[in-house]
């Protein structure tokens, strides 16, 4: 073990446990919103007729990917940035919050397509995610929580 970390102890169980109530005081609801975009994304879908290609990115569709995932990247900012407990964290909550909205859209294209039956993950929707992470961004931008 390095000579600057140490272990754990049960003595350092209540700090720990402080310190874990308050960042949840902060992130539960975005930490609830994710969650809760895991679990809609992973519902069985129904039969939609093909579009085509390029038409699929102008399905309606896609406002519900922008704004889910405009509601998490809002809350994550949000959360990230008024915590008290991990001072990294609060700076560089805007691109944890991209990182983390990025591999979450991704893995629910990515689960759409690989486990969910008459689901089908789509370029469409993870480029919608994405938009709606940066419409999140704009949001906590505008209302000056940054």
């Amino acid at each position: 073990m390095p000579p600057n970390i140490r272990r754990l102890s049960e003595a350092d169980l209540p700090g720990i446990l402080s310190q874990l109530r308050i960042f949840l005081k902060y992130n539960l609801w975005a930490i609830l919103w994710g969650f809760l975009i895991i679990v809609l994304t992973a519902l069985p879908g129904k039969s939609f007729p093909k579009l085509p290609d390029f038409l699929d990115l102008f399905h309606p569709d896609k406002l519900i990917h922008v704004f889910i995932f405009g509601i998490y990247a809002f809350l994550q900012i949000r959360g990230l940035s008024a915590q008290p407990v991990y001072p990294t964290l609060s700076r560089n909550a805007v691109v944890i919050t991209m990182l983390i909205g990025l591999s979450l859209g991704a893995g629910t294209e990515i689960l759409q397509d690989v486990y969910v039956p008459r689901r089908f993950g789509s370029i469409y929707d993870f480029i919608a995610n994405v938009a709606g992470c940066f419409v999140g961004w704009g949001i906590a931008v505008r209302l000056r929580l940054l």
